[in-house]
């Protein structure tokens, strides 16, 4: 992984636990803290932080990789993929500046897009216990 030496991402001993699948180009883990049951990040290892940024094959194995846990997470009523790029706003503790993706199970009559989380509020969002943690991890190394 080329680290970047502020980037809790960068740093594997963060994610220990949490990761599901590092590939060459990627690592996807459970968020946490996570915002709804089963949400996950995919980040590229090399560190960048814009979308701009991705050589094609990390494109590639990165997209795969999100439509792989999308399929997992879908329990009838589809998955969700966020990415933001706010270089202004500060890290604070759940921000980070490493180029990552959210993927997320919908629930069934959702409102709008992306109900939780609302920009700059995180009381929406958990702690997830260290069973939901595994139990989520090995749901989503599945090879669907």
């Amino acid at each position: 992984m080329t680290a970047s030496s502020t980037c809790v991402f960068c740093e594997p001993s963060n994610l220990e636990g949490k990761i599901i699948r590092h590939e060459r180009h990627f690592i996807s883990f459970v968020s946490t803290p996570w915002f709804r049951a089963g949400h996950s990040l995919v980040v590229p290892t090399r560190h960048v932080t814009t979308i701009a940024e991705l050589l094609p094959e990390e494109s590639g194995a990165i997209m795969s990789e999100i439509g792989r846990i999308s399929a997992l997470l879908d329990d009838g009523f589809g998955s969700g993929v966020m990415q933001k790029y706010q270089p202004t706003q500060p890290e604070n503790g759940i921000k980070v500046n490493h180029l990552h993706f959210h993927v997320f199970p919908r629930h069934k009559e959702e409102d709008g897009l992306f109900p939780v989380p609302k920009p700059n509020d995180f009381t929406g969002f958990s702690q997830p216990s260290g069973d939901d943690i595994q139990q989520l991890v090995l749901k989503l190394r599945s090879p669907k």
